[in-house]
């Protein structure tokens, strides 16, 4: 039994919004230039604070609420993705980085630039990757950039073992509500020890719902290393995380599963029947 307790957005490859903030979409392939032609449009609207510009055979411009602005400089245009937002006076952007580990490895992933350079481990916005997967390939780690991924449970042990250990999780709600926890310290152990967690020094307006796993092995389907006996909470809760007994948050849970606790949980926030639109956790170095 569970005890969980006025700027310019762009998006490459056609990646899901969430409808609630959209206020209208229609297409600028025949403008001379697109991403003009839509910020004109956005200009134009009171409640319009940004815009994805999908290019993936069209040219669909698709005007926001409820989102942060930011001005992408030329040069990030073609790079940007839609994750530019602001929480009070923060601002920032989204570009595709790269990450070179301590065994010699480049790892592919987003980066997030504001006050800090942010490196992005984990994104949730669409359901359009699986994330019930094996043990093999959470350690590796799954998706695409383009859409949701896992940077794999090795990267993010080596990333926080380089000194990656400040973690920032931002959540948005079905009305475009964002909210953040962050903890100063957080680092995970090898494969040997099945990725244990380690984190601490929470700060942000969403709750505390992640120290409940501190101390915790990483569990998936086919790798049971939860507390809670005679139940397989990955197998259960249908993802792979630092299951307790079983959790308080589920970021990796089944996409829109407003089950009791199967789905993107953040208990603190909004409890175990909600699950959340979109997702992303995120480190950088003190």
């Amino acid at each position: 039994m569970d005890t969980e307790e006025n700027g310019f957005f762009i998006v490459q490859t056609g990646q899901v919004p969430s409808k609630t903030c959209v206020l209208d979409e229609f297409s600028v392939e025949n403008n001379s230039s697109p991403l003009i032609g839509c910020g004109v449009e956005c200009n134009k609207r009171q409640y319009c604070i940004g815009m994805d510009l999908i290019t993936d055979g069209t040219n669909l411009c698709r005007l926001l609420s409820g989102f942060g602005s930011i001005i992408p400089s030329i040069s990030a245009i073609n790079q940007c993705t839609r994750y530019q937002k602001s929480n009070g006076n923060r601002k920032g952007r989204d570009f595709y980085c790269s990450r070179t580990l301590m065994n010699g490895a480049t790892v592919s992933t987003i980066c997030h630039q504001d006050t800090y350079l942010w490196t992005i481990i984990q994104r949730r916005l669409d359901g359009s990757v699986n994330f019930k997967q094996n043990w093999v390939q959470y350690r590796i780690g799954f998706g695409t950039r383009d859409s949701e991924f896992w940077l794999g449970n090795e990267n993010i042990h080596l990333l926080t073992n380089e000194g990656y250990t400040h973690l920032r999780i931002e959540l948005m709600d079905h009305d475009c509500v964002w909210k953040y926890a962050e903890y100063s310290s957080f680092y995970t152990e090898g494969d040997g020890t099945q990725y244990r967690l380690h984190v601490s020094g929470y700060s942000g307006d969403a709750g505390d719902s992640f120290l409940y796993h501190n101390n915790m092995y990483f569990s998936t389907f086919d790798n049971d290393n939860d507390k809670n006996s005679g139940y397989n909470c990955a197998l259960g809760r249908l993802g792979g995380w630092w299951y307790n007994t079983c959790h308080k948050s589920n970021l990796n849970g089944e996409y829109s599963n407003t089950d009791y606790s199967n789905g993107i949980n953040w208990y603190a926030w909004k409890g175990f029947y909600y699950s959340m639109k979109e997702v992303r956790m995120m480190i950088r170095k003190p």
